[in-house]
């Protein structure tokens, strides 16, 4: 009886493992998704107001804006990558997108 309970304790943590796997990987998919389309979003002449906006928008997505000598950068990540893959724009002192990119 007692072996019994354990296997069937083994059996349900082993499926709890499971699922809580396949859940991470559906969201750090989609985190990475995130990243990636909504850097492609952000082509040259955006307007900064705009890409806060659609970054706002975001679940799985951080942001950090800091100011650069000739404008800002904002860098969008996903806690989920561990900082690994990131999007970063860069504007110029007018606020409007030079150019972005997936890191």
């Amino acid at each position: 009886m007692q072996a019994m309970k354990r296997s069937i304790i083994a059996d349900v943590v082993a499926i709890a493992a499971i699922a809580l796997l396949i859940t991470i990987t559906f969201y750090w998919i989609e985190a990475r998704r995130e990243v990636i389309i909504l850097c492609d979003n952000f082509t040259p002449g955006v307007l900064k107001k705009s890409v806060e906006r659609q970054l706002d928008t975001a679940e799985l997505l951080l942001w950090d804006a800091t100011f650069v000598a000739n404008g800002s950068k904002i860098e969008a990540y996903s806690p989920l990558h561990l900082g690994i893959m990131q999007c970063n724009i860069e504007f110029n002192k007018q606020d409007i997108v030079v150019f972005s990119y997936v890191e």
